[in-house]
C-alpha cells in the first residue's frame, strides 16, 4: 500500500506499507453473569462492527476456576453472534488462537530485549527470524513490550510468527506499581496506533505475571477497544485463561508429558548451554574451566530461575562428572537435545486436549547468554535448537513418555491418510531387540495416538536401547524420522560412553546463488555402532565459524549403515570446510568441493 499526502498541489508526504489480511478470533472459558464458566469463540472485529465490547476484562470479572483463572463476558457478549458457543471443555478455561477460522498450534518462545545494545537493523535482526521459522516455531511473545522498532514488526509479519504484545508493567507480585498512569495510558495510545496495521500482533497483554492496577487495566482495554478493536486484550500475559509460568530450571523430559506447562503456557525453560564454539569465543581461555564466575556472569550460575543445579546433577548422574570444556559441552548437548525435544513432543502429545500453546523461556537471547535459548547471540545453534526443529516438524512421528505410547502429529491443514510408522529398537550393539510397523491416517491439525512400543521388558534386561522411528507416505517418501536413546533410569545413560567412536564418511559440495550458498553435506555410517548426536560447523577458510548458516539438521544420530543430507544455507560466498564432532563420532574435517 502507497500513500501520498498531497498540500498546494505538490507531494508532502509519501510511505509505502507491505501489510497482510488476516481474521483473528479467540477460544476461550468465561462466565457469564450467572457464574457458569461458558466455552465459546469470540470474534472481536465483529463485535467492533457491532458496536459491542465481548469480553470484561475488570478485576472484578476476572474468576478461578479448577484449572486457572477466567475472564468474563459482558453482557452484550453473552448473546452477541460474535460469541459462539462451543461444545467442549477439554481446554477449559485455556486460550486458543484461531487464525482464518484455523485453530493454531502455538510454538514458540519469549523475546525479551531484542539486542543489548539495541542493534535494531534488519541486517541485524532477520536472522534471528530466519532461525524461528526454520525451526518450525509461529509465536513469539515480546516481553514486557521491549521490542519497539517497526523492523521487528516487519520482520514478524514477513515470517509469519504470531505476536503477543506485553506492555511494559512487570510481575505484580513484586508489587511495582506504575506512578504516573496518565503517561502511561498516552504511551500506550502511541504504540496501538503506531503498530495496530501489523497483522502478525495478535494479543495485547497488560502486564507480564498479574494484572495492572484498575485505572491502568480498564484504560488500556478502552484504548484497545477505540484504536484496533479486532484483536483480544487481556490483562494478564500469564493467569487469566493462561497456564502460569514456569518451570525454569532442569527437570525429567516424561514431566513434559503428564505434569508441566498444560493448557496455553507462555513460559517453559530449561538450561540451554550454548555450542563449545560459541563458549570459547566468549570466555577467555583462562577462565573456561573450571566453571567459575565468567561464564556464571553469561547466565550458567545457581540459584534463583535460572538455578542449574538440577540440570549439573543430573548431567552427573547420567554421564558421569565432566572433566573439561569440551566434555561438559558434549554432555550438555546430549541433555539440551532431549529436553528441548521433550518440550515440544509433551505439547503435542496433549495437542487440543490439555494444550494449546507453548512458548520457551526465552528463544532469543539479546546477549552472550548460556541459560534458555536455544540460539547465540551470533546466531550459533546448539543442540537444543535441533530438537525443537524436530519435535515441532509440520508431519512428526514421536514417541510418548513415559508409556512409550507411539504418536503421529500433523499440525498441516491437509489429511495424510496411508502413512507407515516403522519402529526399531536396537542394543548399543547394533543387535536388532524389536521391529514393529503400523499403518496411520493422520488427520489434520491434529495428534493421531496409536499404541505404545513394549520397551520395559527390553530396559530391564539391556538398560539402554536405541529407538528408532520413521512415518513414509503411500509412495514410500520419508516424512520424519526420530531417534532416541532410551534408558531405564538415568544411571543408564552411562552405558553410552561404551560406544566406541564411530567414523563416518562424509563429502560436501556447495552450490552458489546469487543471495546465498548452499552447501550439502552427505553423511554415512559404514560401521556396526550407532553414531549420536554428530554435529557440524561450517567454518570459512581462516577456520572461523560462518554466521548465519542455517541447517536443516543437526547433532544427528546414524544407526549402523545409515546415511543422511544435510543442507546448509548461508548468505556468503566463501571457501568452506565442515568441521564434524559428535558422542562417538570421530572428529574429521570435510572439504566442501563447488559445483
Amino acid at each position: 500500500l502507497t500513500l501520498t499526502i498531497s498540500a498546494g498541489g505538490k507531494i508532502s508526504d509519501r510511505r509505502a506499507l507491505r501489510f497482510g489480511i488476516r481474521h483473528l478470533t479467540y477460544e476461550l472459558s468465561l462466565f457469564d453473569h450467572e457464574g457458569r464458566l461458558r466455552r465459546v469463540e469470540v470474534d472481536p472485529a465483529a463485535g467492533t462492527a457491532r458496536g459491542e465490547r465481548l469480553i470484561d476484562s475488570r478485576h472484578e470479572a476476572i474468576k478461578q476456576t479448577p484449572n486457572g483463572w477466567a475472564g468474563s463476558l459482558t453482557p452484550a457478549g453473552e448473546t452477541s453472534p460474535a460469541v459462539q458457543s462451543i461444545f467442549t471443555n477439554s481446554l477449559s478455561p485455556f486460550l486458543v488462537i484461531h487464525v482464518n477460522g484455523v485453530p493454531i498450534a502455538a510454538r514458540g518462545g519469549s523475546w525479551g530485549m531484542d539486542d543489548a545494545m539495541k542493534r535494531v537493523s534488519r541486517e541485524r535482526l532477520e536472522p534471528y527470524f530466519k532461525l524461528h521459522k526454520a525451526a518450525n516455531l509461529n509465536i513469539v511473545r515480546n516481553w514486557l513490550g521491549q521490542d519497539t522498532e517497526d523492523v521487528f514488526y516487519d520482520l514478524a509479519d514477513q515470517y509469519g510468527l504470531l505476536i503477543l504484545n506485553d506492555f511494559w508493567e512487570s510481575t505484580q507480585d513484586f508489587q511495582v506499581e506504575i506512578e504516573d498512569p496518565q503517561l502511561f495510558l498516552a504511551n500506550a495510545r502511541d504504540v496501538i496506533s503506531r503498530s495496530r496495521w501489523h497483522p502478525s500482533i495478535a494479543v495485547w497483554f497488560g502486564r507480564n505475571e498479574g494484572v495492572p492496577q484498575p485505572i491502568v487495566n480498564e484504560g488500556l482495554a478502552d484504548l484497545v477497544a477505540e484504536l484496533d478493536g479486532t484483536r483480544w486484550y487481556n490483562g494478564s500475559s500469564n493467569r487469566v485463561n493462561l497456564w502460569d509460568s514456569g518451570p525454569y530450571d532442569y527437570r525429567p523430559p516424561e514431566q513434559y508429558f503428564t505434569q508441566l506447562a498444560q493448557g496455553f503456557a507462555v513460559e517453559v525453560g530449561t538450561p540451554s548451554l550454548s555450542t563449545l564454539e560459541a563458549i570459547e569465543a566468549t570466555v577467555p581461555q583462562p577462565d573456561r574451566w573450571p566453571i567459575g564466575d565468567t561464564l556464571a556472569y553469561h547466565d550458567w550460575h545457581f540459584g534463583g530461575n535460572g538455578d542449574v543445579k538440577t540440570f549439573m546433577a543430573s548431567l552427573a548422574a547420567q554421564f558421569g562428572e565432566a572433566t573439561d570444556l569440551a566434555d561438559f559441552e558434549r554432555k550438555a548437548q546430549m541433555l539440551n537435545y532431549v529436553s528441548y525435544r521433550a518440550i515440544f513432543e509433551g505439547f503435542n502429545a496433549g495437542l487440543w486436549t490439555r494444550n494449546s500453546g507453548r512458548l520457551l523461556w526465552m528463544t532469543h537471547p539479546a546477549w552472550r547468554s548460556n541459560h534458555w535459548q536455544i540460539y547465540s547471540w551470533d546466531y550459533d545453534t546448539q543442540a537444543s535448537y535441533y530438537g525443537v526443529k524436530k519435535a515441532t516438524e509440520p508431519v512428526h512421528v514421536q514417541m510418548n513418555l513415559p508409556d512409550f505410547r507411539l504418536a503421529v502429529i500433523n499440525t498441516t491443514l491437509e489429511p495424510r491418510p496411508g502413512l507407515t510408522l516403522a519402529a526399531r529398537v536396537l542394543g548399543l550393539d547394533g543387535r536388532m531387540l524389536l521391529t514393529t510397523s503400523l499403518a496411520v491416517d493422520a488427520a489434520a491439525n491434529q495428534a493421531t495416538a496409536l499404541e505404545p512400543l513394549d520397551l520395559a521388558p527390553l530396559l530391564t534386561r539391556e538398560r539402554m536401547v536405541l529407538v528408532e522411528l520413521t512415518l513414509s507416505d503411500a509412495a514410500g517418501a520419508e516424512l520424519s524420522r526420530n531417534v532416541y536413546w532410551q534408558g531405564e533410569d538415568e544411571a543408564a545413560s552411562r552405558r553410552l560412553d561404551a560406544l566406541a567412536p564411530v567414523t563416518l564418511t562424509a563429502t560436501a559440495t556447495a552450490r552458489r546463488g546469487a543471495d546465498e550458498t548452499v552447501v550439502e553435506a552427505d553423511l554415512a555410517n559404514p560401521g556396526s555402532v550407532p553414531a549420536l548426536a554428530a554435529k557440524l560447523t561450517l567454518d570459512d577458510a581462516a577456520g572461523t565459524r560462518i554466521l548465519p548458516a542455517y541447517y536443516s539438521d543437526n547433532y544427528i544420530t546414524l544407526l549402523p549403515g545409515e546415511r543422511r543430507r544435510v543442507e546448509i544455507r548461508f548468505p556468503a560466498d566463501k571457501p568452506a570446510t565442515l568441521v564434524l564432532r559428535g558422542w562417538n563420532v570421530a572428529p574429521a574435517k570435510i572439504e566442501v568441493a563447488t559445483k
